[in-house]
């Protein structure tokens, strides 16, 4: 199993570095090489993933986890750069009903969707791997 979740960490960064390579290349209409601070928490989020598919529980609860947790490691992430090295990783305090300017339901639709994407799509792949 902690070979399965080591995986998935790393294949959270790999995903994490393409999804932000596009992301920040198109946002600033120039090519943006992302940081590894800017990707640790798509390595998380692939980490957690891995527990969340072991669980045995109902696909419901499953899905509200998957929704749950990418925002929480966002906000944890986002908060702990920002109070301990002073660092804003994101700023999303021009989107409506933000909190803290470090998450907002837009964005928190968005990692939903991709972790959806990335647990049934990549994940059972990587475990059967």
């Amino acid at each position: 199993m902690l070979l399965k979740i080591v995986c998935n960490f790393f294949a959270g960064i790999v995903v994490g570095f393409v999804l932000e390579f596009l992301f920040r290349s198109i946002e600033h209409k120039r090519v943006v090489i992302p940081k590894l601070i800017d990707i640790q928490m798509y390595a998380l989020i692939g980490a957690f993933l891995v527990f969340i598919y072991y669980l045995n529980i109902n696909i419901i609860y499953k899905l509200a986890l998957i929704f749950i947790i990418p925002t929480c490691v966002e906000f944890l992430t986002g908060y702990i750069y920002l109070k301990i090295f002073r660092v804003n990783l994101w700023n999303y305090a021009h989107q409506k009903y933000n909190f803290l300017g470090l998450v907002c339901p837009l964005f928190s639709f968005f990692w939903f969707i991709i972790s959806i994407a990335y647990y049934f799509f990549v994940l059972p792949n990587i475990l059967n791997f």
